[in-house]
């Protein structure tokens, strides 16, 4: 079973890709907004608090924080979704899944932006896991993208998806690691 503190290990690196900022004891944050989608602040630990990320960010309107085990309390803040994290795979292997360029994501070795048709989706792999996000396509293309991340041999597939995602991701066999909430202001 993947570990719910790689699969967070490497979603706060993805964020670090993106977005330069600092690793802290318990939280990874930026001092300056971070790009759309993409979170101010992620807790690396159950026991982290406010104090840990609201001191290290821009806390203005728009600020938002990925409390990685839904059990902050962010006073000003309200909960702008709640979501699952996944251990997935190893999905169904497909034909015509290929690397593709841009997409406007990091240009890095970590990071594979994959396709098949409509489908996208993009792999990271960190110090223990691969993570899965940014799928987008037909429901049908979940176990291929699945497959497609695991670009990276020996490594589990990992993530987090809410709503009707999360039905597709849980009804192709992804397993549920726990909760997560993220938070906006």
């Amino acid at each position: 079973m993947i570990g719910l503190k790689w699969t967070v290990a490497e979603n706060a690196a993805w964020c670090d890709l993106v977005w330069p900022g600092q690793f802290r004891p318990r939280a990874w944050t930026s001092r300056t907004r971070t790009p759309a989608y993409y979170p101010d602040a992620v807790t690396l630990t159950p026991d982290a608090t406010a104090a840990d990320i609201l001191p290290f960010v821009d806390g203005s309107a728009g600020c938002s924080v990925k409390d990685s085990f839904a059990n902050l309390d962010l006073p000003g803040f309200s909960v702008l979704f709640e979501a699952t994290w996944i251990a997935c795979g190893p999905g169904v292997p497909e034909p015509g899944w290929r690397r593709v360029a841009g997409h406007g994501f990091p240009a890095d070795d970590s990071v594979a932006v994959l396709s098949r048709g409509p489908a996208l989706v993009v792999a990271h792999r960190g110090d223990r896991v691969v993570g899965l996000s940014n799928f987008s396509g037909p429901a049908q293309a979940w176990p291929g993208a699945v497959a497609a991340a695991s670009a990276y041999p020996d490594v589990p597939v990992a993530g987090y998806e809410h709503g009707d995602a999360l039905r597709i991701a849980l009804d192709h066999g992804a397993e549920p690691l726990g909760p997560l909430r993220v938070w906006v202001r």
